[in-house]
Formats: structure tokens, sequence, C-alpha cells
């Protein structure tokens, strides 16, 4: 069993998350909370696997939660608001959920969870830090997922485009896709995948991340807009 806990404010955010929870076997609320602070205090007497968090809260917003918690379990924002993400991504929180959004993508990332806590993603053990390991360089590389803006193929490599690097490797994007299967990230392209939250804008037939305009194909875009929106 999955134990959970919500901190959202809103009393129909926090409805909707109830009804979406009651609809998984494995999964077990076992609280919710219209504020961090109180939330805090039961998390220091009863820990929990994952929390479903809001960012916009009375008295300690989700961002200062999260720096505060000493011992993070699993973390989903849910917010009305997506400039968050890059500083949600850095404190490692494993998704990030843009109000409104449907069962269908809380379903998507209650599924990936299920799939981390089984263990078919590498963790790093003492920093907690989520990486992948990849083959660069002639080293293997414990790479942050969190710095990873997109993934591009090329000829011969496969290009991982980062925060602050660039790494090219001779595992198929297919093979780093798997990897990366319980991370928000999003395939645009038989040549192309992003992360979602690294996303700036997008149109129809292309996706802004950072300085990089990357295209969409056309038997992808009605995922990409599917998982965007």
């Amino acid at each position: 069993m999955i134990k959970c806990i919500v901190i959202e404010d809103e009393l129909p955010a926090r409805a909707l998350l109830r009804t979406y929870l009651s609809e998984l076997s494995e999964w077990q609320l076992v609280a919710d909370f219209d504020n961090a602070i109180e939330a805090m205090g039961f998390l220091a007497r009863h820990p929990v696997d994952v929390i479903f968090l809001d960012i916009q809260l009375p008295r300690l917003s989700g961002i200062s939660f999260l720096r505060a918690l000493e011992h993070q379990p699993l973390v989903v924002i849910t917010t009305a608001y997506g400039e968050h993400a890059v500083e949600a991504f850095e404190l490692t929180v494993f998704d990030y959920l843009l109000k409104p959004y449907p069962f269908e993508r809380f379903l998507r990332a209650t599924n990936r969870i299920h799939l981390h806590l089984q263990g078919n993603v590498k963790e790093e053990q003492q920093s907690g830090v989520p990486h992948i390991v990849v083959r660069a360089d002639r080293r293997n590389i414990k790479l942050p997922i969190a710095e990873i803006q997109f993934v591009e193929s090329q000829k011969e490599y496969v290009r991982i485009v980062c925060t602050n690097r660039v790494l090219h490797t001779r595992m198929s994007i297919t093979k780093i896709e798997t990897l990366l299967a319980a991370y928000d990230f999003l395939r645009v392209h038989r040549s192309f995948l992003v992360a979602a939250a690294k996303v700036e804008s997008y149109s129809a037939t292309e996706v802004v991340v950072g300085p990089h305009a990357i295209p969409i194909g056309r038997l992808f875009q009605r995922n990409a807009r599917a998982r965007l929106e």
C-alpha cells in the first residue's frame, strides 16, 4: 500500500484529489491538510511515501515547506502556476501537475511513482538525488534528472543537453527514454526527447527549451499537446 497525504488549501482541489486517489486500490490517503505547518507536524510522527503539495499555501508556501523537510518523501506538486517548475525540480520533486489536470495525467504520475517504488529507477542512496547512469567520454556518468533539458538523436551519437553541460553517448534515444520513463519526459519527435518542466513555450510544430527550438513530429503532435496543456 502506498501511503500519501494531500496539502491543498482549496477545498475543490482537495476533494478532486481525494476522488482520484479513491480510484487507486494500492493507494491510501492517510490525511489531508489545508496548510503546510500542520502537515509538517503530522509527518514528524507518521512517515508517508508520497506528498501531493500545492505551492500557494497560507503561512508557509509549498516551496518553503520542501526546504524545511528533513526527510522528504516523493513529492508531486499540484499548482496552477507553471513558473515554479524549475525551482521545484531543483528541490527534487517527482512530478509537477498543472491545474486543472485530468485523471489521465494524474494516473500517469501515480503509475510512475509505483514503478519508482518497485525499484525500476536508480536513486542516489546517500544524497537522495534522482539520476540515470549514462556512458559518455569512456566513463559511466551519474547524471541528475533535474539537469537534463532535452535529448537529441544524431547520426552516430545521442546528445544530452543539460543545464551546464552537453554529453555525447552511443546509447540509443530509446534506451535513454526507458531510463527516464519514471520522470516527466516527453517524446516530441523520433529524434527528440524533452523534459516537460523545461518547456517554456510551444506551438503545434515546436517546443522551446531555453534558446533551443525543438520540432514536434507530425505523429507526436496530439500526445505533445495533451501532455503540455
